[in-house]
C-alpha cells in the first residue's frame, strides 16, 4: 500500500489540497455563507461548460470507462475498478438516503432571488450529503491514474476531478461540505477495493479479456 500512495501521489496530493481547502473555507466561512459567496461568481460560459462538464460524475460514465477498459486491462485491475465504483456508489448512496436523509440542498436553504441558477438544470432539493457524483469523480478518476501510470496525467485526473465536484457548487447542486465528503469517499473506496482484490494468487485474474480466440 505504500508503494502505491507513493505511485499516486501526484493524484492524491491535488485532490487532498482540494479536499482540506474546501473543510477549512467551510469550517471558518460557513457552509451557506460560503456558498452564497462562491455562487455570484459566474458567467455565460461557466453556465455552460459546468452544465455539461457534471456528467462526468455520473454513474454512466463511470460505467462507460470501466466496459472500455476491460479490453485493455487485465482482470484483477478491471474488478479493482468495478468494485470502486460499486463500493463509493453505495457508501454515497446510504449515507444520502438512510443517514444524512434530511440534509436540504441549496435550492432548499436559499430564497430563488439569492441564487444564480443555470438554464436547464433540474435542481433537487433533498438528500444533499455526500455529493454522488464527486464520489464517482474521484474515484474513477483515481482509477485511471492508478491504470495509466503516467504523472503527469496524475494531475490533469485529479484537476478533472476538482472541477466536477467544483460544477455541483457552481450548478447550487451542493454545498461544499457535500463535495469534500464524495472526494474523500470517493479515494478511500479505491484504497478499499485495491487491499481486497491485489492479495488474490489466482492467474486467471492475471489475464485479459480475449475478444477473439482465431483470426477471422
Amino acid at each position: 500500500m505504500p508503494r502505491l500512495i507513493s505511485d499516486l501521489k501526484g493524484y492524491l496530493y491535488i485532490s487532498f489540497l482540494f479536499i482540506i481547502s474546501l473543510l477549512l473555507a467551510v469550517l471558518i466561512y460557513g457552509k451557506k455563507p460560503l456558498h452564497l459567496f462562491v455562487n455570484q461568481f459566474n458567467t455565460p460560459f461557466q453556465d455552460v461548460f459546468f452544465k455539461y462538464y457534471t456528467n462526468f460524475g455520473d454513474g454512466l460514465f463511470a460505467i462507460i470507462i470501466l466496459i472500455i477498459l476491460l479490453f485493455f486491462i487485465n482482470f484483477r485491475d478491471f474488478f479493482i475498478g468495478l468494485a470502486t465504483f460499486l463500493i463509493s456508489g453505495i457508501l454515497s448512496q446510504v449515507l444520502k438516503k438512510i443517514f444524512f436523509s434530511d440534509q436540504l440542498r441549496p435550492s432548499k436553504c436559499f430564497d430563488s432571488n439569492e441564487l444564480h441558477y443555470v438554464k436547464g438544470v433540474v435542481l433537487h432539493s433533498f438528500n444533499s450529503f455526500p455529493s454522488g457524483h464527486s464520489t464517482t469523480a474521484f474515484a474513477i478518476f483515481l482509477f485511471l491514474a492508478y491504470v495509466i501510470k503516467n504523472k503527469f496525467v496524475q494531475v490533469v485526473f485529479a484537476i478533472m476531478a476538482c472541477l466536477t465536484a467544483y460544477s455541483r457548487v457552481y450548478l447550487s447542486q451542493h454545498f461544499f461540505i457535500d463535495v469534500a465528503a464524495g472526494g474523500v469517499i470517493g479515494i478511500a473506496s479505491f484504497f478499499l477495493s485495491f487491499a481486497i482484490f491485489n492479495p488474490i494468487k489466482k492467474e486467471c485474474f492475471d489475464k485479459k479479456l480475449k475478444i477473439f480466440t482465431k483470426p477471422l
